[in-house]
Parts: C-alpha cells; structure tokens; sequence
C-alpha cells in the first residue's frame, strides 16, 4: 500500500509547480503534526518518505518553513530531520539545529565535524549538550561558539573538553568569567583560568567565589613563581637559538635533543627546542613549559608528535612542579584522547589570541609614550 501511495505522489510530483510543491508540504505537514501520538512507527516512516521526497523539490524558502515546523514534534520523520539538519543553508538548518530533539548525539557530531560556523552556533545553544557533542564544539568552534556554549548551562563537558575550553579563554577575561561562573568547573580547571586572567579579573573572581580564596593564592603564588623563573632562562635564550638552529632542518634530531634535554634539566635548551619543532615562539613556549598547569605544554607536544614518554619528560621541568607530578595521570588520559589535529588547532587558536594579546599590549604601550 506504501509503496503504490509513494508512486502516485511521484507521479503527481513529476508535473506540479514550485507552488504547488510547496502546498503538498504543508497539507503534509499539518496531517502530520494533528496526529503525532496516534501514529505507528510504520506510518511514520511513511511520512518519512513522502516529506523527503517533497524536499528533492522544495525551494529554499518552503525548506526553511518545513524546518520550523518540524521543531514543534517530538517523533518527528528520521531521514527528513537529518537532512535538514544537514542543509549547507542555515535559514533551513538553523532551526532544527537549535531546537530539535529529535537529533541523536551522533548527528549533531557529525554535522559539528563537517559544517560551517554558523552550523556550530546553533548547536551551541541547544537546551541540552552531551560531553559527546561539546568536545567538538570546542575543538572546532570559532570564538562567537565557544562564548555560547560557555555561557549555556545546558551543556555538560568532559574533562577534556572542559580543559580545552578553558585554555581557549586564554587572554580573554570575559570567557575566563564567563566559564568561572559555571558550576560544573572543577577546581584544576578554575585555577587554570585564573591563572591566565589579569590581576582585575582574578580579584572580581576571588570576590564573587570567596570559597576559592586558597586556590586564587596558590595561582597567584604560582605566577609569581613562572614569571621570577622565565626571567631567569630569559637571558639564555639567544644563545640555546643559535645552538638549536645547527640542527633544527633534522626534526628527528630535534626530537631527541628535546628528551636529552628534558632529562639533564637544560630548561632554555629544552624551550629552544620545542619553538624550532612547533614553530611557536620561544618566550610563549617559555610561558607554556612554566606553567604549573601541564595542559598547555601537553598540547604542544602532542602537536608536534612526541610520544607519552617524551612528553613525560618534559612535563617533569618547570619551577616547582609538586602540582603537576599530581596531574600526571589525568594529563596522560588527556593526552592519549586529544589527536594531533586537534592539538594543533587548539594550539593555533591559543597562539592566535596570544598574538593578538600582545599587539594590544604593544599599542597600549606605545600610546602612553
């Protein structure tokens, strides 16, 4: 019976206009959404096969409108949901996208892997994020899609995720705020924010979560102690250059100094090192290495390929490093879970803002000469 149903749609289908295409989607629709309790899972499916088939026809416009309506069912059709899920368009994506809850986690992943930013927007803002959904979205999204789904309260992260989200906020005291006032924000996690906010931000912070005061004096203790230390390693920096560029054509080589260096704690020769093999400049590799927060450093190193054990090593040389030898079996899970591809993208975002960062400085600087 489908099947002759479906034939006779086809041939209707094969004179109709624009216009009229768009007439039998909505009297399609409106059977569909009277009835959504009363339907079987077989004539659902039928459903199915008649909107999809309508939409190889419809116009843009009539797609979006179908898009909108389609939100307001809680069963609604599988294989049309997908697809306008899917639509490159955001006029007709955009609503199912935000409101749908008829999307699996494995389509939202899917679509957050392939489509463009303004796809990822919409899913920020969905009134429910699995940890699933969000390790994407903090991979891939720009800035305006890490404010949205920092600031959604329906999204759950994994501990990766959150991680990464939290090094995105770097140079960015209104997303470390922001992410702050989450109540699902470990305390590692909120001292690694503080730890990359200014001196205002972390006195607004301390005042508004006076229960973290212990973790804000350790931050501020902590920095104290990286900036005393880079200071020291600072002078020897030229020099460790020159040494690593007689051999950083070998990036092989260079590998292997850095675990000969990480080994005999030759700090600026190991800093040196890593610049050459990653290509971020040495007093940010500086700042990275550090940090009593391992993370940062972790994603350098995984971007440039080293295995755990020379990660191992190098997370093993830094000021004071009682905190991070604490850290190191959960950044060992981090590392194994976080690809190269990632790592590379999520450092290229953070130089990014540090870049920036340092230009505003650079110009702040220069107008009060």
């Amino acid at each position: 019976m489908a099947k002759v149903l479906l034939k006779d749609l086809d041939r209707a289908l094969a004179s109709a206009t624009p216009d009229k295409y768009t007439a039998i989607m909505r009297g399609v629709t409106d059977l569909f959404l009277s009835t959504p309790t009363r339907l079987t899972p077989e004539q659902i499916s039928l459903f199915d096969d008649v909107i999809t088939r309508l939409m190889d026809r419809l116009e843009a416009q009539a797609l979006a409108e179908l898009s909108t309506r389609l939100t307001e069912s809680s069963n609604a059709p599988d294989q049309a949901i997908r697809r306008l899920a899917s639509n490159n368009s955001i006029a007709v994506a955009g609503p199912v996208l935000a409101q749908s809850s008829c999307l699996q986690d494995e389509h939202l992943v899917e679509i957050a892997e392939t489509k463009s930013q303004a796809h990822l927007n919409k899913i920020a803002g969905r009134k429910h994020l699995s940890p699933m959904v969000t390790d994407v979205l903090v991979d891939r999204g720009d800035h305006d899609v890490i404010r949205k789904i920092a600031a959604n309260s329906g999204a759950s992260f994994s501990k990766l995720g959150m991680s990464v989200l939290a090094m995105r906020a770097d140079g960015d005291d209104g997303l470390i705020e922001t992410i702050s006032k989450r109540t699902d924000v470990p305390s590692l996690v909120f001292a690694q924010l503080l730890s990359y906010a200014t001196e205002q931000t972390r006195t607004r912070l301390l005042a508004a979560q006076p229960q973290n005061t212990a973790i804000v004096e350790l931050v501020l203790s902590q920095a104290a102690n990286q900036a005393k230390h880079l200071a020291t390693i600072a002078k020897d920096w030229a020099a460790a250059q020159r040494l690593i560029e007689s051999f950083s054509q070998d990036t092989e080589l260079t590998k292997r100094k850095v675990v000969e260096f990480a080994d005999a704690e030759k700090l600026t020769e190991l800093i040196a090192a890593l610049s050459v093999l990653s290509g971020v400049p040495v007093d940010i590799v500086g700042r990275l290495v550090c940090n009593q927060n391992g993370f940062g450093v972790m994603v350098l190193c995984k971007s440039i390929n080293l295995d755990w054990l020379a990660t191992h090593a190098v997370l093993a040389n830094g000021p004071n490093n009682a905190e991070r030898w604490q850290q190191f079996e959960t950044l060992q899970d981090d590392f194994d879970r976080i690809s190269v591809l990632t790592a590379r993208r999520l450092l290229g975002f953070w130089r990014g803002r540090m870049k920036a960062q340092a230009a505003f400085d650079r110009a702040l600087i220069g107008g009060a000469q």
